[in-house]
């Protein structure tokens, strides 16, 4: 049932509010009807009629949680399944494999309710206005994809562009991004989408981080849709990581999403090569400054004689300006590479990201809007396997 979301341990005021919040139908199953272990959830029910979403309360024994998930996911995998606990890791770890991919503090936590809401955004359900959602269209069968935003110099707008681009992805697929903030020090993804997160990417890095459904409770929902790993707030918090716990690390996160867009650090320190090591595609972003661009050719270079450049490779001219005396067949001709990406220089997008806003959602349909899903577009049809169909386009300043 597209639309309606089970919650299996609540009465029917809790499903009410909860169904308010989300804007969708929620219907409940008191946790005394499901607490018999004999007692089966799909007994006498089509399998076929089960909502696309459930989600299991801590009213419920764990066990029997458990239980009912893997009863559920025996049939119809396809179902979604969010468990409400404070779990410790081993719990969890087996919740998985019982099928459920979610983690809730409570039944009124706000990342929750969002991520519930996309959920039936998603399987474009009608939602309590009669409103049918707009169903995403995308293929089932192409594998995770990675992209890495680099640049060997500071302050050329990397997580303005790692951010908007996590918005432009989630458009299309919605809660299936998770943007990685890679700058082991000084990252700050979490300030410019104004978020509090309760853990950070030092808590990932810790030993329970290494199991998938622990590490997913320690990312950040964003409204926009996507999942956010944040950086941790000492910058020594992470000083003994290795590029093997961050390849470690992605990896993991591979495992759970369709795109994993990774915010690095200026220069190529050893978590931005690792992260090369196993990305799909890297946006190398430079300005129209001669000195950058030289820095930018060089780390082209090095990284290309190394073998860490994908083969799908972006250079993102930002800052663009007609005032710097530079076109960017000049920008091309230093750099060595074509310029797929231009973002001009709009005092509106650093005011964005000075309120903690994405600039996509405030700059609907400006060149900087276009020229970020634009570039999300071609990594969505590299990751369907489609290939460009004409050569590069020369761009200009605008």
């Amino acid at each position: 049932m597209i639309g309606i979301v089970l919650i299996v341990g609540a009465d029917d005021v809790t499903a009410e509010r909860v169904g308010s919040a989300i804007g969708y139908r929620a219907v409940s199953l008191s946790a005394a009807s499901v607490s018999t272990p004999s007692v089966s959830l799909l007994r006498g029910m089509d399998a076929a009629q089960l909502p696309g979403v459930m989600v299991f309360t801590n009213q419920v024994p764990f066990e029997r949680s458990i239980a009912m998930a893997a009863e559920v996911h025996a049939v119809r995998p396809d179902v979604s399944m969010v468990l409400v606990s404070q779990a410790e890791p081993t719990m969890l770890i087996e919740a998985m494999r019982a099928g459920i991919r979610d983690v809730a503090p409570s039944l009124d936590d706000a990342s929750f309710l969002t991520n519930l809401r996309s959920k039936l955004d998603a399987q474009g359900g009608t939602n309590a206005a009669g409103v049918i959602a707009a169903r995403v269209q995308q293929p089932v069968d192409f594998a995770s994809r990675t992209i890495t935003v680099l640049s060997p110099k500071g302050g050329v707008g990397k997580t303005n562009i790692s951010v908007n681009l996590a918005v432009a992805l989630a458009e299309q697929s919605p809660m299936d991004v998770v943007l990685v903030d890679l700058d082991l020090m000084f990252g700050d993804v979490s300030t410019v989408l104004n978020l509090k997160p309760t853990h950070t990417l030092e808590d990932a890095f810790g030993a329970a981080g290494r199991d998938s459904l622990l590490l997913k409770t320690f990312l950040t929902v964003h409204d926009q849709g996507f999942y956010v790993l944040c950086g941790a707030d000492s910058p020594a918090a992470n000083d003994g990581v290795t590029g093997a716990e961050v390849g470690e690390l992605l990896r993991q996160l591979q495992s759970q999403f369709r795109y994993v867009v990774i915010d690095t650090a200026s220069g190529l320190d050893d978590a931005t090569l690792a992260a090369l090591e196993i990305s799909h595609d890297a946006i190398v972003v430079t300005t129209m400054d001669m000195a950058c661009l030289r820095s930018v050719r060089k780390a082209v270079e090095l990284l290309t004689e190394l073998t860490l450049l994908p083969a799908s490779k972006y250079l993102a001219v930002n800052f663009a300006d007609k005032q710097s005396g530079l076109r960017i067949k000049d920008v091309e001709a230093v750099v060595g590479l074509p310029a797929d990406t231009v973002l001009p220089r709009m005092v509106e997008v650093q005011s964005a990201a000075n309120r903690g806003v994405p600039a996509l959602t405030t700059i609907k349909n400006g060149p900087f809007s276009k020229s970020i899903r634009s570039l999300a577009k071609r990594i969505f049809d590299r990751a369907r396997e489609v290939e460009p169909k004409a050569g590069h386009k020369r761009l200009e300043v605008a």
